[in-house]
C-alpha cells in the first residue's frame, strides 16, 4: 500500500486530464477494498456471482470442443452449474395480473450526488405518476431543483436529514396525491438518514426509503451488515413493510436474503430479477441489481421496470404492486 502514492504520482502525468477523476476514483476504490480485508472482498465478490457462473459455463463450452480439455470443461461446468443453480429463478417469469386502480406504485432512483438530470426525472414522474418516489443521494439542493419541474402534479417532498446534509449523503421522498394522508418521519439506525412513511394508501403498512452503507471498507462492511439486519427486523414484523432504495446488495448476498423475512423482491416472477441497475454505464446484462423495492410476500407485482435515467450511475426501478387487504 505504501507504493500506491509513488505509482500514482508516476502514472498521473500519462493519463489524459479528462480521465484523471475517473482513474483517481478507481484508485481510491481499490485502496478501500484492500484495507477492508476478507469480509469486504467477500461482500464485493458475492455481488458478481451470476457473472462468475456464466463465465464458468462459457469456458466449459469452449474447452469441451477438444478431447484433452474435456475433463477441465466438466469441472468448470460443474462449478458453473453449482454457482448458478440458485440464480435461475430470478430470471424466471410467471403470468402477472393486470394493473388495477388500487395498486401502489413505487419509483426509486439513486441520483448520484444530485447529478441526475432533473428534467428527465420530472418527465418520468409525470409519465408514471408513482405514489412514492425514493431518491437516494438526493438532498435539499436536489429537491429544490426538482420540485418546480413537478408543479401542478400534487407531489409533496421530504428530506431525510431535514436539509442538513449535502446531496449524496441524504434521501429525498416524494409522495403523490393518490397516496392520501400519510405520516412521514425520520428513521433511526442507519449511518445515512432514511424516512419512514405510514398511513394513507399504505394502510397499516410502513414504507421505508433507505440507502444502506456500501460494503467498500472495513467499517463500511460492518455498517452494511448491521443495516441489512435492521431491514430484516422490519421485514420480520407481523405486518410486512415496503422497503425501497439503493440497498447496495444483491440477492447473491446472504445478508440480504436473510433480511427478507415476510418480504420479497418486487422483481420476483417478472423475469427481470437479474437486470443490472448499477453501473448504468454498462449493458444491463453486465451490471448488478442493487436497487430494490421489497414488498410484503403476499403482495402481487403487476408491473416491474428497470429504467434509464440520464446523469446518474444507477438505473431507476419502478414497481407496481397490489397489497393484500
Amino acid at each position: 500500500m505504501a507504493l500506491v502514492p509513488l505509482v500514482t504520482a508516476l502514472v498521473r502525468p500519462l493519463v489524459p486530464r479528462s480521465l484523471r477523476p475517473m482513474v483517481a476514483e478507481k484508485v481510491y476504490t481499490a485502496q478501500a477494498l484492500a484495507r477492508g480485508g476478507p469480509a469486504t472482498f467477500t461482500a464485493v465478490a458475492q455481488a458478481w456471482r451470476p457473472h462468475v457462473a456464466a463465465s464458468l459455463l462459457a469456458g466449459a463450452a469452449l474447452l469441451a470442443t477438444r478431447a484433452r480439455t474435456r475433463p477441465l470443461a466438466a469441472g468448470l461446468a460443474a462449478a458453473g452449474t453449482a454457482a448458478g443453480a440458485s440464480i435461475v429463478h430470478r430470471a424466471s417469469r410467471r403470468p402477472a395480473a393486470a394493473p388495477g386502480p388500487a395498486d401502489v406504485t413505487v419509483l426509486t432512483a439513486n441520483v448520484w450526488h444530485g447529478s441526475a438530470d432533473t428534467a428527465a426525472l420530472a418527465a418520468l414522474v409525470a409519465d408514471e405518476r408513482p405514489d412514492f418516489v425514493v431518491l437516494p443521494e438526493a438532498g435539499a439542493d436536489f429537491r429544490d431543483k426538482l420540485m418546480p419541474l413537478l408543479a401542478g402534479l400534487g407531489y409533496r417532498a421530504w428530506v431525510a436529514s431535514g436539509g442538513g446534509r449535502r446531496d449524496g449523503y441524504d434521501v429525498v421522498l416524494l409522495v403523490g396525491e393518490r397516496a392520501g394522508d400519510v405520516r412521514v418521519r425520520r428513521g433511526r439506525g442507519m449511518r445515512l438518514p432514511h424516512l419512514e412513511v405510514t398511513g394513507g394508501i399504505l394502510g397499516a403498512r410502513t414504507l421505508y426509503g433507505v440507502h444502506p452503507t456500501a460494503p467498500m471498507s472495513g467499517h463500511g462492511t460492518t455498517w452494511w451488515h448491521d443495516e441489512l439486519a435492521l431491514i430484516g427486523s422490519w421485514c420480520a414484523a407481523p405486518v410486512a413493510p415496503l422497503v425501497a432504495g439503493d440497498l447496495n446488495a444483491t440477492f447473491d448476498h446472504p445478508a440480504l436474503r436473510a433480511a427478507l423475512g415476510r418480504c420479497r423482491s418486487a422483481a420476483e416472477g417478472t423475469g427481470r430479477g437479474l437486470v443490472g441497475t448499477f453501473p448504468a454505464g454498462v449493458p444491463r446484462w453486465l451490471g448488478i441489481q442493487i436497487d430494490h423495492v421489497l414488498v410484503p410476500a403476499d403482495a402481487e407485482t403487476t408491473r416491474f421496470e428497470v429504467l434509464d435515467l440520464p446523469g446518474t450511475d444507477h438505473r431507476a426501478v419502478l414497481a407496481r404492486v397490489r397489497l393484500a387487504s
